[in-house]
């Protein structure tokens, strides 16, 4: 069975926000903001070896997405945003 983590996200900081993680080894740059005339988050993933986007798209409550390589689409691992609104991003990840 898979490892169920928490993206970091720091309610003190609100959106916009950057978060450096690691996940299956690899580290990752994370970067939430709000989309104020949507109404819903934005989070931008991207892999800091090569500086490559692996993924950007809105955070949809229990809606879980998987973060492809761009170029081999192999999944490097999925994202499930648990609760999100304009003061929080639970976004939970499994490797």
């Amino acid at each position: 069975m898979p490892a169920v983590n928490v993206l970091p996200f720091d309610e003190k900081l609100g959106y916009p926000q950057k978060q450096l993680v690691n996940v299956n080894g690899k580290a990752y740059m994370l970067f939430y903001r709000w989309n104020y005339e949507g109404n819903f988050a934005v989070l931008r993933i991207r892999r800091v070896e090569d500086d490559t986007a692996v993924f950007e798209g809105k955070l949809t409550m229990k809606n879980p997405m998987e973060v492809k390589d761009p170029t081999t689409y192999d999944t490097l691992f999925t994202i499930l945003p648990w609760k999100v609104d304009e003061s929080v991003a639970e976004v939970w990840v499994f490797a």
